[in-house]
């Protein structure tokens, strides 16, 4: 976890680390929340969008190369902004390490389904930093629309180090959360996840990724179940047909 910090620093003192900055807090929270089933489409995404670098381990003192991912994340308002790398290991896993105020730590993609089974605080914290860096990757592929370059000046503009490698991202209108709308409190798209189009279906979209939806948006449902007087409603010729 040293080792990894010290590499985002230095990475990040030479200006080749990728900031990205939110102008909504809502946004992180969808993404936190987002769940991953389709790891293996994001990770594809990686193999053909991250940059090969050399990792150093330090506990067998050897030197590979490695894909990698690596940016940090802003949030408005917000002291402690969050650092990520993401690796692709030899046996194919994706390891996350991230740091974010006093919180830091590592996970593989291979722990990912066990560690949804728990409901500890540090289980849940670990959880929603894999979710918040691989669905931040998969929401700036998946709307392009909504990341510009630059820092957004009301926000971050004066306490920010200016490079090349700033970019802003904004709530796109497809998610948007309406818990405060008139006219629905639930809000859209909540369960929904991001997926990479795979298929030769789709002849003119595969490899991307889409956002799927999984959610009713001002719908309404009902439960149909058996009445314990079932019996009373049915005529005495059809109870004596056998």
């Amino acid at each position: 976890m040293i080792i990894s910090g010290l590499e985002l620093w230095r990475e990040d003192s030479k200006g080749e680390l990728l900031h990205i900055f939110f102008l909504e807090k809502q946004l992180r929270n969808f993404l936190e929340d987002t769940r991953l089933p389709d790891l293996e489409g994001i990770k594809r995404f990686l193999y053909e969008n991250g940059d090969i670098k050399d990792i150093f381990r330090y506990y067998s003192n050897t030197k590979t190369e490695h894909l990698t991912y690596k940016f940090a994340l802003h949030l408005p308002n917000e002291a402690n902004g969050y650092a990520f790398s993401l690796v692709i290991e030899e046996d194919s896993s994706i390891e996350l390490y991230f740091s974010h105020g006093e919180n830091g730590g590592r996970m593989a993609d291979k722990f990912y389904t066990d560690l949804n089974r728990n409901n500890d605080e540090v289980s849940l914290t670990i959880l929603k930093m894999f979710r918040l860096a691989l669905n931040t990757i998969a929401y700036m592929s998946c709307f392009p629309y909504c990341v510009a370059d630059g820092v957004p000046k009301d926000l971050f503009e004066k306490s920010v180090r200016k490079t090349d490698r700033n970019v802003t991202l904004h709530l796109a209108d497809k998610i948007k959360d309406i818990e405060n709308s008139p006219t629905s409190k639930i809000p859209h798209f909540r369960k929904g996840h991001f997926r990479s189009l795979q298929s030769d279906y789709f002849a003119n979209k595969k490899g991307q990724i889409i956002f799927v939806a999984e959610t009713m948006v001002k719908g309404k449902a009902k439960t149909v179940s058996m009445s314990a007087n079932t019996n009373d409603f049915v005529s005495d010729a059809f109870k004596n047909r056998d």
